[in-house]
């Protein structure tokens, strides 16, 4: 569907109940963009769709705080060969 389809739904009913008295239930989220979104809803005995409220996305979280490397700087890699990790340092550096 697209953003006007999802517009054009009817909004889900607040008893939860279709037309056709089965039970509407959550299906999923749509993201309309721009930061927004809007969560479908459908009937459970029809198969009828309906929008519900739209809502902002939620909010970032906070970024991790980085601890301070250690004297000396970054730890050395005993993964890497001392070859390898001198030519990945090189490609790096357009060398």
């Amino acid at each position: 569907m697209n953003r006007e389809q999802l517009l054009r739904l009817p909004p889900v009913p607040r008893t939860r109940v279709c037309g056709c008295g089965a039970r509407v239930g959550r299906s999923h989220l749509e993201y309309l963009g721009a930061g927004r979104s809007l969560p479908v809803y459908v009937c459970s005995g029809c198969g009828l769709g309906y929008r519900g409220d739209g809502q902002e996305a939620p909010a970032a979280p906070p970024p991790r705080s980085r601890k301070p490397l250690p004297d000396g700087g970054s730890p050395a890699n005993p993964v890497l060969d001392p070859e390898i990790a001198r030519r990945i340092v090189g490609s790096q550096e357009g060398g």
